[in-house]
Formats: C-alpha cells, structure tokens, sequence
C-alpha cells in the first residue's frame, strides 16, 4: 500500500519505511582558521617548529671591517724590492725629487758578499757570460788590427777610429749590465738576452758624459777623474734598468754613491782588484774578471736602491 510519501511500502517486521524516516541534521562545519603568520594558528604551540618561515638563528655574526688588500701587510722578514708605500729611501731628504726609482728598502752593503755573489752567478751560469766577454776581446782586436793595416797619420781619422771602439764596447756594457740585472731578478739569461735593451741613445750618451768627466779629470789631476770614474759607477744601471736620460742617470748615480761613500769606495777598490789579477793572466782573467765584477756591481746597485736580488 502507498506510504505517507506516495511510494509503496510493504508491512512487515524489517521492511524498510520511504519517506518517513528522520532526516538528521547536516553535521556543524567547524570555524575555518585564521591563515596569518605561520604558528599562530589555534592549537599550535609556541615551542613548535616552524616550517613554513625560514628559521632564525640568532643575530647575524659581525666578522669586522672587510680586510684592506691594497695595504700591504708588513712582514719581519721583508723581501727586497717591497717598499711599504709612503716610506722614504735611506739618504733620500723629505720633499726632495728621489732620482732613480725605489722599488724597496734600501739595506747595508756588504761589499765581500757582494763580490761572492757576483763569483757564485758566474760559476752557476757561465757561458753566456764568457761569449759576452770574448766578444768585447773580440772588438778590441779589430781595432788593433785596424789601426796597424791603415796606418792613420792624422789625428781626426784614429780619433772617429778610436770613438768607434768605444761606442761598441760602451753598447756591450750595457749588455753586461741587462745580463746582470737578469741575473739579480732571478733569471738566467742567454746570449741574446744580453741586448734587450732599448735606450741605447741614452746609453751612448751617458756613458759619452761619463767618460769625458773622467779624462777631463784624470788630465787636470789623477784624483778628480777617480772621483768622476767612481761618481758615475752607476749610471749605466740607471739608464738601462729605469731607462733615465744620461743628466738624470749620471745624478743619480752620484747620489746613492754620497750617501753610501764608504761602501762604495771600499766596492771600487775590490773591483779594481779583482780586474788587476785578471790582467795579470796575461789577460785572459779578464773573462772572468769582467763578469764578477759587473755582477757585484750590480747588486750593489740592487742593494742600495731597494731593488729585486733573487738568492744564489
């Protein structure tokens, strides 16, 4: 028989009633959450960890001012050719124009190590050296053979001569001293390297200059052209090396042997020596004289100017 809702129903224990059955009510949705700052949410605990923040670790660590690379740090030790900036060279005078750079800390002389070193770059290296020498023998032989085939009467012609000689042995010092400076740097130079040298105008005039004072000198008096000679030890190194004109050169060269007289006299003695017992091997000492003798020069000239010398 039709029910309350019009549908059919059967009667009967366990028959299923249609449409009078109790409609329960749809369940109560619960309060949605505030979506604020992550852990604020009811029931989240404050000790709870936060996933969806990065985390804080406590205040940023202050490591100090960033590190200044462009001041350099002083060492107790200091390598040669590492002048702190600001320093002034010994002998140098506040507010006066240094002639010549200075790359370092100008250091004592000491004119017996000084002579060593030049023997101990010789014996490590010494074939470059011995050509570079045979070949100034070389070049003095010319000119003797020259002078006894022409046979020149007059003055004008053995003087062009003469200057001639001198031009090709004043370019060959220079190539001594580059070799030298090399071998301060720490390089070991070959033939060839002994000419890269680019001033030579500045070369001959220096060593013109150099020469002049020294004759002029030794005319009017032996001791003043001593003194020139010795004054202007250094200029070929200043040219070559800082590539200055020949006035500036030879002025600098005169400076740093003022403020260093005594060393560099007691250097000139040695070196006049040195050059003295090679002579007396019938000239054939002077292959080894020369280049020791250039060498301790040179790094004399390293040592008082605060330049680069490489260990031996």
């Amino acid at each position: 028989m039709p029910g309350g809702a019009g549908y059919p129903q059967f009667e009967g224990p366990g028959a299923a009633q249609y449409g009078a059955e109790p409609v329960e009510p749809p369940p109560a949705v619960a309060a949605q959450p505030a979506y604020g700052p992550a852990g604020t949410g009811p029931g989240v605990s404050p000790d709870a960890p936060q996933y969806g923040a990065s985390p804080h670790y406590g205040a940023q660590q202050q490591y100090g001012a960033p590190h200044e690379y462009g001041a350099q740090q002083e060492y107790a030790a200091q390598q040669p050719g590492t002048m702190p900036p600001g320093a002034t060279p010994a002998g140098a005078v506040p507010g006066q124009p240094i002639y010549g750079y200075q790359v370092g800390t100008p250091t004592g002389l000491d004119v017996g190590h000084a002579i060593s070193y030049g023997l101990e770059k010789f014996r490590t290296n010494p074939a470059p050296w011995l050509g570079i020498t045979a070949l100034g023998v070389v070049i003095y032989l010319i000119f003797v053979l020259m002078v006894q085939t022409f046979e020149p009467n007059s003055l004008l012609p053995l003087m062009l001569l003469f200057l001639a000689v001198m031009a090709a042995l004043w370019l060959l010092q220079a190539a001594m001293v580059r070799g030298a400076l090399y071998e301060t740097d720490g390089a070991k130079p070959v033939f060839g390297s002994y000419f890269k040298f680019v001033n030579a105008g500045n070369v001959l005039l220096t060593a013109l200059l150099a020469f002049l004072g020294t004759w002029i000198g030794l005319a009017l008096c032996v001791l003043p052209g001593l003194v020139a000679g010795v004054l202007c030890m250094f200029a070929l190194h200043f040219v070559v090396d800082q590539d200055l004109g020949p006035f500036d050169a030879i002025k600098s060269s005169a400076t740093l042997v003022v403020n260093n007289a005594w060393k560099v006299f007691l250097l000139a003695l040695s070196v006049a020596m040195i050059t003295f017992l090679g002579l007396l091997l019938c000239g054939i000492g002077l292959l080894v004289a020369g280049p020791v003798s250039i060498l301790a020069v040179t790094y004399s000239y390293r040592t008082l100017t605060g330049g680069r010398i490489a260990p031996v």
